[in-house]
């Protein structure tokens, strides 16, 4: 079978990737505490939307309000991308707070536990996406990590597992744009063995790794199922919300 390629539009990344991203893949990033790596997840989140994509992101870990903040840091608005319909939030850390937000563009799946939650999850991403029309869904998950938090992370895996055979009965079943998904986790709030089932049903992982100088990271494209990757590193820094990759020659 021929997969699409689709670029993520950050030149460097794609070149590091092999040539874009798998369509109907997950793109996981990996950073810790102190790492700013997470911002390269809005990066590619706005790029996508910028081009036509409809945004899907899957709250696990913030409040809206706090949400909103470290997007902001990105020159992101959310709250303008939402009204103006070129995203939606599925809200499930306030719905696991019974919090349901009175937000045109955020979505509760209301009370939920681990037999509820797929259902429930399933339920409201397909209302949400018929407001993307013939738009590309984009999916982005703040974070792995909380969502191990919400259940434990045993429930977590058994979540995903199933969710993932259930994405795979839908490509086939279903025609309809497929989504590309970047999944966020702090490797300081999970445990090695959840990254590692993270890291086995990602098609794309990157791993922030820090330096001895402030504000400098080593950022390694770990995996990459594209045929014409190669295991490689570069240099990424963020500063007043913008990001630089450079790319690094050699062996990692």
């Amino acid at each position: 079978m021929k997969w699409n390629i689709v670029p993520t539009g950050i030149k460097e990344l794609d070149t590091m990737f092999g040539g874009g991203v798998l369509d109907d893949s997950i793109v996981l990033i990996i950073y810790d505490t102190n790492s700013f790596g997470w911002v390269l997840s809005i990066a590619m989140f706005k790029s996508f939307l910028d081009r036509g994509g409809f945004g899907v992101v899957t709250n696990y870990s913030l409040p809206i309000g706090l949400l909103e903040k470290y997007a902001a840091m990105m020159g992101f608005d959310v709250e303008e991308r939402g009204n103006s319909g070129q995203l939606a939030i599925i809200d499930v850390f306030g719905a696991s707070h019974d919090v349901a937000l009175d937000i045109p563009y955020v979505y509760s799946p209301g009370r939920i536990d681990s037999n509820t939650f797929l259902p429930k999850m399933v339920e409201v991403y397909y209302n949400i996406l018929e407001k993307a029309g013939g738009r590309k869904p984009v999916g982005l998950t703040v974070g792995m990590d909380g969502f191990a938090q919400i259940f434990d992370e045993n429930t977590a895996m058994k979540i995903l597992r199933r969710n993932v055979m259930m994405k795979e009965a839908a490509r086939v079943s279903e025609r309809r744009e497929r989504p590309v998904n970047i999944m966020i986790v702090n490797r300081d709030r999970a445990s090695k063995k959840y990254i590692s089932w993270l890291f086995h049903y990602a098609e794309h992982v990157i791993d922030f790794e820090p330096t001895e100088r402030p504000g400098l990271e080593k950022m390694i494209v770990r995996k990459s199922l594209l045929p014409e990757f190669e295991p490689s590193f570069a240099e990424f820094t963020y500063s007043k919300g913008r990001i630089k990759i450079s790319r690094v020659r050699g062996l990692i």
